[in-house]
């Protein structure tokens, strides 16, 4: 029965560690600025003229915590530079004799976003189309480039919304830019935004895969012992060649498995680097995730922080600027009823409710998350007490050092279960402080 226990323990192990995949695996090469024809290019060149048998250069390797992260995204992503410069030259625009060339200006950038949008959509239909369009991995791609094919046709939106406040008479011309540096800067801001918790989730990705690969070399080291074991037990005639081979086909896939995960961990790291600015001869290595502390859970409120939320937010901030602009559009005898106003006003209401049943979710899931932790620590300290007679009884000669080294094993998965929990909870608790930033993954804030 031990060695039964033991075969399905190894087996489970391998079929849990299928399950790794990095978190919200994105395509950086895409958020750093770089076109896809130059992202496949860079595939490429890293293959090598060889395909994947030719080594890829050695890369440079910086470390990065997640408290510094945001701030290296920031200062040094290049989409988030351009950013800073598509608002630094609405601020400085002289209105004076300029209309034309303003409206030229805004007329490129539209065409170039316009461009991106192509590009974006280009490289998401030939994801789809791709024989591994299924892969978690290809799937995240996808997901990540149509965020970004969004993202361009926000921007497309919002230079378009500048053209039309360039076209507007030149006595309000002045107050009609500072209208549209204010809703580019909060349009931009957003964008922005999408990128630092582009990099926020490939870090988490990043480590999430470190810890299943380290789950797979347990579960490697367990299947080694557990195949030597019954390769004896078969020449003695006391099990099966069908159980053996079974083993030795669970240790091959595991050990495919590992190979993945090897693979999209680098990929995920590269992907990564170029979020911080880096260029492709550099990649990071993420440390450790923070720990959610007991304080800041209990500085929790939920009214306050929702007060909070619903102040910052972006959709509700937009439906304002919109029932603001119905208003004025009637009081200008633009239109000619009140519908769109009301509309307006409808829209409002509803993105304030969206936001805050969005809020309400993400709140409610940092308890949860906390509860799963206390669940998984209260298993791990059970194990734990297995675990110290176990230790006692193969002192005292009473197991065999496999029964041991399976306890070991079995201790180390409620550990990596508790991990798992902590890292669950910080994602959530991150989360949580993104939408009182005004923030929502899901596009309610």
């Amino acid at each position: 029965m031990k060695r039964i226990r033991i075969a399905g323990a190894l087996l489970a192990g391998v079929l849990c560690a299928q399950s790794v995949v990095p978190a919200g695996a994105v395509n950086a090469l895409d958020l750093a600025g770089i076109g896809i024809g130059a992202a496949a290019s860079a595939v490429q060149d890293a293959l090598g003229s060889e395909g994947v048998n030719a080594a890829p250069p050695v890369q440079d390797e910086q470390s990065i915590g997640f408290a510094g992260l945001e701030k290296t995204v920031r200062a040094n992503n290049k989409t988030i530079q351009g950013f800073q410069k598509t608002l630094a030259g609405i601020e400085d625009t002289d209105l004076d004799g300029q209309f034309i060339g303003q409206e030229a200006q805004y007329t490129a950038q539209y065409q170039q976003y316009q461009a991106e949008y192509n590009v974006y959509d280009q490289y998401v239909k030939a994801l789809q189309q791709s024989a591994d369009a299924g892969s978690d991995v290809v799937q995240a791609q996808i997901a990540m480039a149509m965020a970004l094919r969004k993202m361009a046709e926000e921007s497309m939106r919002a230079t378009q919304a500048i053209i039309n406040g360039l076209d507007d008479a030149q006595d309000d011309a002045q107050d009609q830019l500072d209208d549209t540096y204010t809703a580019t800067k909060k349009q931009l801001e957003n964008a922005a935004n999408q990128i630092v918790v582009g990099a926020q989730t490939a870090y988490i990705g990043i480590i999430t895969t470190r810890e299943g690969i380290a789950t797979l070399d347990r579960s490697l080291a367990a299947l080694d012992r557990s195949i030597a074991a019954v390769e004896k037990q078969v020449e003695l005639g006391m099990a099966s060649q069908l159980t053996l081979d079974n083993l030795r086909q669970s240790r091959r896939t595991a050990a495919a498995q590992r190979e993945t995960l090897t693979l999209m961990q680098t990929s995920t790291e590269n992907q990564l680097s170029l979020l911080c600015g880096n260029t492709a001869t550099t990649t990071v290595k993420p440390t450790t995730l923070p720990t959610v502390t007991d304080k800041q859970l209990s500085d929790m409120n939920y009214e306050t922080d929702l007060a909070e939320a619903l102040d910052n937010s972006y959709s509700i901030w937009s439906a304002q600027d919109e029932v603001r602009k119905a208003s004025n559009d009637y009081e200008d005898n633009v239109t000619t009823t009140v519908d769109a106003y009301e509309a307006a006003k409808l829209n409002l209401e509803y993105a304030k409710e969206s936001a805050t049943n969005s809020f309400r979710q993400i709140f409610q899931d940092v308890k949860d998350k906390k509860r799963l932790l206390d669940e998984a620590k209260a298993a791990y300290d059970t194990e734990k007490k297995n675990f110290d007679v176990d230790a006692l009884q193969y002192e005292r000669g009473m197991i065999s050092q496999l029964d041991y080294l399976t306890a070991q094993d079995d201790l180390a998965a409620k550990q990596d279960a508790v991990t798992t929990a902590e890292h669950d909870l910080f994602t959530a608790y991150n989360t949580d402080d993104w939408a009182k930033r005004g923030y929502m993954a899901g596009g309610a804030a």
